[in-house]
């Protein structure tokens, strides 16, 4: 928490914005996403005996983050270069359980859980819980070229390089309690540990378009596509934490994807109005929506004891303030 309010400060009095001053620019935005893993998060399901299947999938709440960095405008002044970091940290704790007076029974959809907890095919838990913890950094540097297109609007082709590193950590709790016997109530544990980095070429383009008689006031928008070659690291591990003997599964169970190289791409957009004002220093200001799509990032291993290939998308809204000298 104090680490988040410190880096909320800096890139509030930094302030935010990636339009471009004359000169030195230091910049930052303020960011207040949501994250999104749907189908590749299903974690959990609720199986009623013939009746009914429910997935449990985690919906992640809504988070800040920051994004600061720093401007040079180039000797010729239509070409600049840009170097910033981007901070995303985002958590989600959700719980599941049979409904009482119904049989049926809760199944871990991870690899090492769903292995680990079943007895000829049968799951033994009716109640699940998960904290779901994503942190998510992104170093870019990117060259770009500003070119004006009629006297209101302009465009600023860019390329550069770009690394990430994405880490997810999942804990899971898994119970049967006994109400009736506590000493025979059945209890375990799943870990997973999701670590990505990777490296590549960046390309972008930004354009900006001034309103009528408001020419301090534009419309603007970005687009790029990110291309890394990325190495995965996956460990998945499920351990009984009651005292019983495991008669009836494993007393543990792991299942690990090491050094899995792969090319994954990732699209970005930004959306929005922009402030700027001229003086001793260029004042710019701008608000928008901004969304990150990172293709196949999710590579938890599922039940089918197959890689999950699922796409995590970071989205939401955008905001601050740079300063030109």
């Amino acid at each position: 928490m104090r680490f988040t309010r410190l880096t909320l400060a800096i890139a509030l009095i930094a302030s935010c914005s990636t339009a471009l001053a004359d000169g030195v620019m230091p910049f930052g935005d303020v960011l207040y996403w949501h994250a999104s893993a749907d189908a590749s998060s299903v974690w959990s399901n609720a199986a009623y005996e013939g009746s009914s299947f429910s997935a449990d999938n985690v919906h992640f709440d809504w988070s800040p983050g920051f994004r600061f960095g720093f401007g040079h405008q180039l000797h010729d002044e239509s070409w600049d270069v840009k170097l910033y970091w981007t901070h995303f940290r985002t958590s989600q704790d959700e719980q599941v359980a049979i409904e009482e007076g119904r049989p049926g029974v809760v199944v871990p959809e991870f690899f090492s859980g769903f292995v680990g907890s079943t007895f000829d095919g049968i799951p033994m838990f009716n109640h699940a819980s998960i904290d779901w913890r994503l942190n998510y950094n992104t170093i870019d540097l990117e060259l770009g070229r500003s070119v004006a297109v009629g006297q209101s609007s302009w465009l600023r082709p860019s390329m550069g390089i770009k690394t990430a590193t994405i880490q997810q950590d999942v804990r899971l709790r898994f119970a049967s309690p006994n109400a009736i016997i506590p000493a025979l109530s059945v209890t375990a544990e799943e870990n997973i540990a999701h670590d990505f980095w990777g490296i590549g070429p960046s390309f972008g383009i930004r354009g900006g378009w001034s309103l009528p008689n408001r020419r301090n006031l534009s419309l603007v928008g970005s687009f790029a596509a990110d291309f890394l070659v990325g190495q995965w690291n996956v460990d998945d591990a499920y351990t009984r934490t009651d005292d019983q003997l495991p008669v009836l599964s494993y007393g543990a169970f792991s299942t690990s994807m090491k050094n899995s190289w792969l090319g994954v791409p990732a699209l970005r957009y930004f959306l929005g109005v922009e402030w700027v004002h001229q003086g001793n220093v260029t004042l710019t200001a701008s608000v928008g929506y901004e969304l990150q799509w990172w293709a196949n990032q999710q590579r938890m291993l599922a039940f089918q004891q197959l890689p999950m290939h699922g796409d995590l998308t970071l989205e939401g809204l955008t905001c601050g303030v740079s300063v030109g000298f």
